[in-house]
């Protein structure tokens, strides 16, 4: 199986968690305006209830993709044959799946997916992989796990179920210190495998647990991350929806530079000049990867937001 994926063009900047068996939140969720929707068996579902919270999920999925959303479902370790089986769907975008721990585990659940494709008429390699690695072993083994499958196409750092395994005392004046070593290791093991890393990263007095931050704390935060190099994060409240959107893109001003500095060096590669000034600077060669990364980002979040703005519109949002 070969998939390709630009990261850069990945556009999932706010992943709203719902979770499947609360049918008032899955019915609004696709109004809610984030790029990602993700569909939780785990966390947000009571022990005794995922049996019937499964049968849900073939339903929930025509619903929450309305707005045009990308579609996850959040799976249960130790029950992925039962979780795969009830998501697997063309529907579907991807599966989250929690608390990876090796790559040897995700290449065993790439496994079960592409017996579930071929049966099911899907296209070989179209369901993702979206990681979250939240215990020791996991960072330790952070590497191995971002190269396990061609199907991973983002990894996070789950800090809650992290502390409890490293035996934190949670206090956000130390979140910063708890978690920066795991936050940058991920962060580097995503980018030398291709992978986009997602996620607040390591800062104080941030955490997306808190629903009081609020919409400006969120955005600060979000923006913070994005000049860390992390391209999106999950959000348990729709009222940050916006905030993460607003947050994990560049600045107009940084776009305006960006665009204006290329115009300016394809005038002076065609003058035969290597270099060029543009507000006091310089720029060369060595800019242009760069400046063209920022533009097709760009791009690639202006085409997502007219295609969600179509489909509300369409729905009667």
């Amino acid at each position: 199986m070969t998939v390709q994926h630009d990261t850069n063009l990945l556009v999932r900047r706010s992943k709203l968690f719902v979770p499947v068996n609360r049918d008032k939140f899955v019915q609004k969720a696709w109004s809610r305006g984030a790029d990602c929707i993700i569909l939780d068996l785990e966390d947000a579902v009571a022990p005794q209830d995922k049996d019937s919270a499964r049968k849900l999920v073939k339903d929930a999925l025509s619903v929450v993709k309305k707005g045009r959303a990308d579609v996850q479902v959040r799976i249960n370790r130790g029950l992925e044959e039962e979780d795969l089986d009830a998501i697997i769907y063309s529907e579907l975008t991807g599966v989250m799946i929690p608390k990876a721990e090796s790559g040897e585990e995700i290449k065993r659940i790439d496994e079960m997916v592409s017996q579930l494709e071929k049966e099911r008429d899907i296209p070989e390699g179209k369901i993702q992989f979206d990681l979250i690695i939240e215990t020791a072993i996991g960072i330790i083994n952070a590497e191995e796990i971002a190269k396990a499958s061609p199907r991973i196409v983002q990894t996070n750092i789950g800090q809650v179920d992290l502390s409890v395994d490293m035996g934190y005392t949670r206090k956000p004046e130390l979140n910063f210190d708890h978690y920066v070593y795991a936050e940058n290791k991920v962060r580097h093991a995503a980018v030398a495998a291709g992978v986009q890393p997602c996620g607040l990263g390591a800062q104080r007095n941030v955490d997306f647990t808190d629903v009081s931050l609020g919409p400006e704390g969120m955005y600060n935060a979000c923006k913070h991350a994005f000049y860390m190099g992390y391209r999106g994060s999950i959000v348990i409240h729709p009222a940050w929806v916006k905030a993460a959107n607003e947050g994990y893109q560049p600045e107009a001003v940084d776009l305006d530079l960006a665009r204006r500095v290329k115009v300016a060096l394809d005038e002076g590669y065609a003058r035969g000049e290597g270099s060029v000034k543009v507000d006091g600077r310089m720029y060369d060669v060595a800019n242009m990867k760069d400046i063209n990364r920022v533009i097709a980002r760009a791009d690639a979040l202006e085409k997502k937001e007219a295609e969600k703005a179509a489909a509300m519109a369409a729905a009667g949002a």
